[in-house]
């Protein structure tokens, strides 16, 4: 038996007893450090290193198709706001396209997109921002809980045949992207 003593503040001591033997080999192979098992393993760090970096790109590739693939516009609240950086010599296209929207959500045969339409105003800044950019603001009061509001989803329910070309026309239309927000009442005055 192997005895360790440790003191401890409060003037007591702690008698520990261990059997003395041999480590297992389970307890061995524990007891190694990651980079003792790569020495054994007969591969090089270097390999290792791209090995990983290839795992991990091919793992985020598949990741962000997915994601791709999964867009979705939500709101969480009872309101929402969405800011379109638009390009000025694009701004009649946005509207084109947004007034397609605009169609698609009344004509449905959706109830929720139906309310969606009711619920959805898009206005334009008189004042530009930028050179050559122009802000609209889409207003939406109520917001349909749990629906989406991504334009090429409601594009692709009602125009799938040329909803390539919608969302082309649409894509091209933005200079600096949009900001979705949830909007929550502080207070009527």
């Amino acid at each position: 038996m192997f005895s360790f003593n440790s003191g401890c503040s409060c003037g007591g001591v702690k008698d520990i007893r261990m059997p003395l033997s041999e480590p297992t080999v389970s307890e061995s192979v524990s007891s190694m450090t990651a980079v003792d098992r790569i020495r054994g393993s007969g591969l090089s760090v270097p390999s290792l290193l791209l090995a990983a970096f290839v795992i991990g790109l091919v793992c985020g590739l598949l990741l962000g198709r997915a994601e791709a693939q999964s867009v979705t516009r939500v709101f969480d609240s009872n309101t929402g706001v969405v800011l379109n950086y638009i390009t000025a010599d694009q701004a009649s296209e946005f509207e084109l396209v947004m007034e397609r929207v605009g169609l698609a959500l009344r004509s449905s045969e959706n109830a929720d997109r139906r309310r969606q339409a009711a619920a959805w105003k898009v206005y334009k800044a008189t004042e530009s921002l930028d050179t050559g950019v122009v802000l609209y603001v889409s207003i939406v009061d109520p917001v349909v809980p749990g629906s989406d509001y991504w334009v090429p989803q409601i594009l692709n329910e009602a125009f799938s045949p040329e909803v390539q070309e919608l969302y082309e026309a649409y894509t091209g239309t933005f200079a600096d992207g949009q900001i979705y927000l949830n909007l929550s009442l502080v207070m009527g005055l």
